[in-house]
């Protein structure tokens, strides 16, 4: 395994990427198995050789020679190889005004420059340049990022009052906290009442009740879908006391009961 990291600025003034935290190349072993947590920021692999399984927050994924893997905000990962051994670059970024992708575009094939873009940017961060470390770096990143066929990051030119909203939300995606009062949302921010909806509401035309419940429905059917967990599980992992409330919410918001869902997938 090959472990390099260097220190970058704390900030990039007009670019999206406030900090890269490293860029690694790892190599695993046949039937390897790690249990780690992502690490905080975004995430990217790509994996130059063998296969192997992963799931992200329980919900499993199958990766092979070619794929990027992504993570976001200290996730609980599981990896498990099989006979071959496995290579990837792993590249770690701050982009707070950066969505988390959606967990069905977690593992997805990358295109034909990407491989060369991730051995680049490796080298260059691996080079002995300081200038070339901190500024070539950056732009290979952000052609990554702009690269990614049929992938897109979900990006706002926020003003100050919009981004209160989305330092929130982030706070809520990591902590898990898929049911707060309004009050649980004014500790988190340290702001009052009518700014934290006020801020809400301009960053995404929602209150933060609605918004919240649409964060909360969307993990509902992606654990449904991916994660293997049956309705009484997905209920209890969202926090809701009784898992009729849970599935008479996802059938309101959906049009379909969570049991259609398992049923369709089983399929």
């Amino acid at each position: 395994m090959t472990i390099e990291q260097y220190d970058f600025p704390t900030t990039c003034i007009s670019c999206p990427v406030e900090s890269i935290t490293g860029i690694w190349e790892f190599k695993r072993p046949s039937f390897f198995k790690y249990l780690c947590y992502s690490l905080s920021g975004h995430l990217l692999h790509l994996v130059t050789k063998g296969s192997y399984v992963v799931k992200i927050n329980g919900r499993e994924y199958k990766v092979e020679e070619g794929d990027i893997v992504y993570y976001y905000e200290s996730e609980e990962v599981e990896t498990i190889g099989n006979k071959s051994e496995v290579n990837f670059y792993s590249v770690s970024f701050q982009a707070p005004k950066f969505l988390p992708l959606p967990y069905e575009m977690r593992v997805f094939k990358a295109d034909k420059e990407l491989p060369i873009l991730f051995r680049k940017i490796y080298e260059e961060f691996s080079s002995q340049n300081i200038k070339s470390r901190h500024y070539m770096a950056y732009s290979i990143l952000l052609k990554i990022l702009n690269n990614i066929e049929g992938i897109y990051f979900d990006f706002k030119n926020c003003t100050l009052e919009e981004e209160l909203w989305w330092s929130i939300e982030r706070r809520i995606r990591r902590d898990k906290l898929f049911r707060p009062i309004l009050n649980d949302l004014l500790k988190i921010s340290g702001y009052s009442r009518s700014t934290v909806i006020r801020s809400c509401r301009r960053a995404t035309g929602h209150t933060p009740i609605n918004r919240i419940r649409s964060i909360r429905m969307e993990e509902a059917r992606s654990l449904l879908t991916f994660a293997h967990l049956n309705v009484t599980q997905v209920s209890e992992y969202l926090g809701y006391p009784r898992v009729h409330e849970f599935s008479r919410e996802f059938s309101k918001y959906y049009g379909v009961p969570p049991s259609d869902l398992l049923k369709k997938n089983a399929h």
